[in-house]
């Protein structure tokens, strides 16, 4: 792979992997809920599942959403649903209560979300597109973009949680705790709007 498309894929990887989305929102959300510690499963699930969706998109994967793009819809719609679910049961939250049934998305579940989350697929499809080359050098081109989204990742979610930490540090210093679930909820809600225009 040369310099060229390495310049490509960083230049398009940075701003994909550290703006909102709905893996971002959802790591940041855990963190404020649930801690930094408790939320590492979560980023794993992320860190691994985004890296095996690009490797498998590369191997072919993505000629699916070419030949039937009504499946991008479909996905979109069922992320956007989810999500607006997480923002409901977020209204009301507030520090330091949460229900015995509250936990952390496990690593499975995070790794399994990334088949619906619909900014994950709009950038590993773009990520193939601008990266991956035909010919000899296919196979480690391929290699290599899923490498670089490996040693990103952990960057962008580890940053989206610290996040999480220092919202809930910021409300209880403001003394406006009370408001953490209407503020996740309305990040969320925010996030399904940018995805679904």
């Amino acid at each position: 792979m040369n310099g060229a498309l390495v310049t490509a894929f960083f230049a398009a990887a940075i701003p994909a992997f550290f703006t909102p989305g709905p893996n971002n929102l959802m790591l940041m959300t855990s963190s404020a809920r649930f801690g930094v510690g408790r939320t590492v499963p979560h980023m794993v699930g992320v860190v691994l599942g985004f890296p095996l969706m690009v490797l498998l998109v590369g191997l072919g994967l993505g000629e699916v959403f070419e030949a039937l793009p009504e499946l991008k819809t479909i996905l979109k719609f069922v992320a956007a649903a989810y999500l607006l679910w997480m923002a409901w049961t977020l209204l009301g939250l507030k520090l330091n209560e949460a229900k015995s049934s509250d936990r952390p998305m496990r690593l499975y579940e995070a790794l399994l979300f990334q088949w619906v989350n619909p900014k994950g697929w709009a950038i590993a499809v773009s990520l193939v597109a601008l990266v991956v080359v035909g010919g000899p050098e296919h196979y480690w081109s391929i290699a290599l973009l899923t490498l670089g989204c490996l040693l990103i990742a952990p960057f962008s979610c580890a940053l989206w949680m610290v996040g999480g930490h220092q919202l809930v540090t910021w409300l209880r210093r403001s003394g406006i705790e009370r408001y953490l679930g209407a503020i996740l909820a309305a990040l969320v809600v925010v996030a399904v709007i940018l995805f679904l225009v």
